[in-house]
């Protein structure tokens, strides 16, 4: 990625460079979440896939590494680099890879005190995966949704 950049700042210029890799921050972290996403699901993976906690702990080593790459690649003049942006976007995908790692009473606990923190499909797509420490469980996501509407 910085040799990337670095060509396009000299052949192009900071200007075509900057814009060119701008919202970077917002976009990496979001293809990263997407991934989480399929894994769980298991879209396009053999059957009989399964997650484990090296392959968690890599996705969660591509967010930090991804993070110091962009910041490394897109600090020059004129860059639009947001840190306050690119810290924000790159925590919530680091959450939600975490969220593969926890058991069913982690995720619950996590669910209940961060319901906002990601949509409801997320939280389905969790709760339903089978992880390294847990087995889907999408009805005890429901049940929980359920026992917070009749408190309200």
């Amino acid at each position: 990625l910085a040799s990337i950049c670095d060509q396009m700042r000299e052949y192009g210029g900071n200007k075509i460079a900057a814009y060119a890799l701008s919202s970077l921050e917002q976009y990496v972290p979001l293809f990263l979440m997407e991934t989480v996403r399929l894994v769980t699901l298991g879209d396009g993976l053999p059957k009989g896939f399964k997650i484990t906690l090296n392959g968690v702990e890599s996705l969660d080593r591509c967010c930090s590494v991804l993070y110091r790459d962009l910041k490394s690649a897109t600090g020059f003049d004129n860059s639009f680099w947001d840190d306050d942006v690119a810290a924000d976007a790159f925590e919530r995908a680091a959450s939600y890879v975490a969220l593969m790692e926890l058991d069913m009473d982690e995720l619950a606990s996590y669910w209940r005190n961060n319901r906002n923190e990601f949509t409801d499909d997320d939280y389905r797509i969790m709760f339903s995966m089978n992880g390294p420490r847990r087995r889907g469980d999408l009805q005890r996501y429901v049940s929980l949704k359920e026992r917070l509407a009749d408190r309200r």
